[in-house]
């Protein structure tokens, strides 16, 4: 769920799309996706912890963190990094014939993949 696959109208949420692989899997992995794109700065792909802490106090009220979770979450976002660096770098230097498709820079999981990497996050600072 990336902020440019999302809609609004002001501050009323319209409609999402491009979120056919989400809920495949783990849902914490689909949360540390979120967090990847929706609690970062854009430009250097470092971590926002007003940002995330917002995100997981809301998500914990509809769903609480069990403590497995809260311990995979950093691993998880590393994770999430690399997966999207790598599919990013596929669409780039392997594109496919699509006239919708324009690839996105890898360069940007890349330096998120860094951050998680050099600045793991730390739960006990977000919850």
């Amino acid at each position: 769920l990336f902020r440019d696959n999302v809609m609004f109208d002001g501050e009323q949420l319209t409609g999402f799309f491009d979120f056919y692989f989400a809920g495949v899997d783990t849902w914490l992995f689909d949360l540390a996706v979120c967090l990847n794109d929706w609690c970062i700065d854009l430009p250097s792909g470092m971590h926002i912890g007003e940002r995330a802490m917002a995100m997981l106090q809301a998500y914990n009220r509809v769903r609480p963190l069990s403590a497995a979770e809260r311990a995979l979450l950093p691993a998880l976002l590393r994770a999430g990094a690399l997966r999207f660096w790598i599919s990013r770098l596929w669409d780039y230097h392997l594109p496919r014939e699509a006239a919708m498709l324009t690839p996105h820079d890898p360069r940007h999981f890349e330096r998120v993949l860094r951050g998680r990497v050099l600045h793991p996050v730390s739960l006990s600072a977000i919850l």
